[in-house]
């Protein structure tokens, strides 16, 4: 294994954890709210196909949805009084009256706390409709809502679902209004993709068992044609480069500096885990253990993730297919070891 001297380049960092096994490619950039300060790429986004990586590539952002998209909406129809965070879901799904979970308000979606169980999924499930009407008929919720915080793509699923219920509107045009085209995100979208070409390809090992090019990897977003709200979101560094910068300018192109500086408080400060509205908060050694307390970031099941420091006016993009490979190859660690050295302004 290589080490590093800590005067690599951006690049030659990516360039290791390749050669590690880390990921097949990768695509990374580091900025403030002045704009785009570096940005490196490595790999290849296909490797079956021998395709290159280049810095448009499209990458299936998986989770990285949650806070993008679904939770930028969410708060940008709050600050629009189209819905309120103390609003229970029952106002919105109208199917849920008489049930439990009815009863979940969405800002316990927007944290995690709402008691559901995890993940849920059936691979008879193949509409919006399928999932919708299959998780109303299961028994999801373990815990009373509010009690604790446990991670839950099911969340979004049903946020999302408030979200086109209140307005009347698919989830992609909410995007479409509310956070593409408010930063000019060109070339992002809720897939599944009709154009494939510039893909990073994925591989289901677990349902599919087959290389996606163009497909949400994620089985409900899969089976709810890229609008489930946890994931589903397809996008470019330079797209996710403008989508941080504008959050942490915090003037209102996309959420108001009111809204914003709120979002770097522990919305759950009651509960095992600190956690803010759509975003994870910087703990611990999550990002690394030099970032503010109050930086927000979030990760990709398929080895995406984003991190934004208001404190020091700094974002963090990091974009790879790891999933083609599998899960189990150090990219928790690889992440570790590059945000801290983003933090350490190791690449000035």
């Amino acid at each position: 294994m290589t080490h590093s001297t800590g005067n690599d380049s951006l690049e030659a960092v990516l360039e290791r954890g390749r050669d590690e096994g880390v990921y097949p490619g990768a695509v990374a950039a580091l900025g403030s709210t002045a704009g785009i300060e570096q940005v490196a790429v490595v790999g290849e986004r296909d490797p079956e196909r021998d395709k290159e990586m280049t810095r448009e590539t499209v990458f299936d952002a998986a989770s990285v949805t949650k806070p993008v998209v679904t939770a930028t909406t969410a708060l940008s129809l709050v600050e629009a009084g189209i819905i309120t965070l103390s609003d229970e879901l029952r106002q919105h799904v109208s199917n849920l009256d008489g049930h439990r979970r009815g009863r979940i308000r969405l800002l316990e979606l927007l944290t995690h706390s709402s008691g559901f169980q995890p993940y849920s999924f059936s691979e008879s499930w193949r509409s919006p409709t399928d999932v919708l009407d299959g998780l109303r008929n299961r028994s999801i919720l373990e815990a009373e809502p509010g009690s604790r915080n446990e991670y839950s793509c099911l969340n979004f699923v049903y946020l999302a679902e408030a979200l086109r219920q209140a307005t009347g509107r698919s989830l992609s045009k909410l995007a479409e209004a509310h956070v593409f085209n408010s930063v000019n995100m060109k070339n992002s979208s809720l897939g599944p993709l009709t154009d494939s070409s510039s893909v990073a390809a994925t591989y289901d090992h677990q349902y599919r068992d087959r290389t996606l090019r163009g497909e949400v990897h994620d089985p409900l977003g899969w089976a709810m044609d890229g609008q489930s709200g946890n994931a589903g979101l397809f996008t470019t560094v330079d797209d996710l480069a403008a989508f941080a910068r504008a959050y942490l300018a915090a003037d209102g192109t996309l959420l108001s500096h009111a809204t914003v500086e709120r979002l770097q408080d522990d919305w759950v400060p009651e509960l095992n885990i600190r956690h803010s509205l759509g975003w994870r908060l910087a703990d611990e050694t999550y990002p690394a253990p030099n970032w503010s307390r109050t930086g927000l970031g979030h990760t990709g099941y398929t080895g995406t993730s984003l991190w934004l420091d208001h404190d020091r006016d700094r974002f963090a993009v990091l974009l790879t297919n790891q999933i083609h490979d599998g899960k189990e190859t150090g990219l928790i660690r690889f992440r570790e070891r590059l945000h801290a050295m983003i933090a350490a302004g190791r690449f000035d």
